[in-house]
């Protein structure tokens, strides 16, 4: 009978420990915080005037658009502004969400998630207009001495031309070196976006050297820029498409050109009432910023 009776007792206080045990286990594991998503999209660019520039309180036409589309979606966004190397690595390695603006290039096309076409800009060959260009094709450019910047993506055949050593390119870090080293002729073509470039002569010299400068019209790379966003972890696949979502809706309303309108202001005109003796000699008038 007293075996019995402690057989039943055992049993019992078995029961409840596990249910004891049960209690604790299940109030730790409530205890322990949800991870949440950030509501922050951390967006790293560069100096890029007129489409992204750190002197505005909005950062820019491309920025404002971005900021317009997440914080409709209820997210808020930061802008690191630093050398363009470092953004691409953070956001290939995933410590930042966003890399604009960007071509979409087959090779960042493998590493990166491509947004939608945010607008599409004209990449030409500026010189200084005692330079004389005519160029038809890639191979029409060797022997100048051209300068480009580092990482930066200049169009199918200029890559392919480089590699291959047909072209003699100086690669510095940044496209204001670049803009003066033209300036002073330490080289003869500079390749860039061409309202980029001219808010960059803009912004680097007085008035009275503008004149110096010019662009041919024909394209070098005519192709559009995009927001290109991490692979490395699954939010940037989401971020991309909420994107994605919110800028067809901007374009459907008429917004998303109200707000690129910016890029078309009357300050970025290259005057013509005053012209170097040098380019007097030339048949070539300076040209408009205005992207097209």
């Amino acid at each position: 009978m007293r075996r019995a009776w402690n057989m039943i007792m055992w049993r019992c206080w078995t029961l409840i420990l596990a249910g004891v045990g049960f209690l604790v286990v299940s109030v730790g594991v409530a205890a322990q915080p949800v991870p949440t998503e950030s509501r922050t999209v951390t967006v790293v660019t560069g100096d890029w005037p007129p489409y992204v520039t750190q002197a505005e309180p909005d950062h820019g036409p491309m920025a404002q658009v971005i900021s317009r589309v997440f914080n409709d979606a209820g997210y808020q966004v930061k802008y690191i502004f630093q050398p363009w190397k470092r953004s691409k690595e953070q956001v290939l390695k995933g410590d930042a969400d966003v890399l604009m603006p960007a071509y979409c290039s087959p090779d960042r096309a493998d590493i990166y998630l491509c947004s939608d076409t945010v607008i599409t800009g004209k990449q030409v060959l500026f010189h200084r207009v005692d330079t004389p260009l005519h160029w038809t094709s890639v191979e029409d450019l060797r022997g100048y001495i051209i300068g480009g910047t580092l990482g930066y993506y200049y169009g199918n055949d200029f890559e392919t031309a480089e590699k291959r050593g047909e072209l003699q390119i100086v690669r510095v870090a940044s496209d204001a070196t670049n803009m003066r080293l033209l300036m002073k002729g330490r080289i003869q073509l500079y390749p860039q976006d061409k309202a980029v470039g001219f808010a960059m002569l803009h912004e680097l010299y007085p008035p009275e050297r503008w004149p110096e400068i010019t662009a041919d019209d024909k394209p070098l790379h005519k192709q559009s820029l995009h927001l290109l966003f991490t692979r490395e972890t699954p939010r940037g696949a989401k971020l991309k498409r909420v994107f994605d979502n919110g800028l067809t809706h901007l374009r459907h309303t008429g917004e998303l050109s109200q707000i690129m309108s910016n890029l078309t202001r009357k300050d970025q005109i290259m005057p013509v009432e005053k012209e170097p003796a040098d380019a007097a000699q030339t048949s070539r008038p300076p040209q408009l910023a205005p992207v097209e």
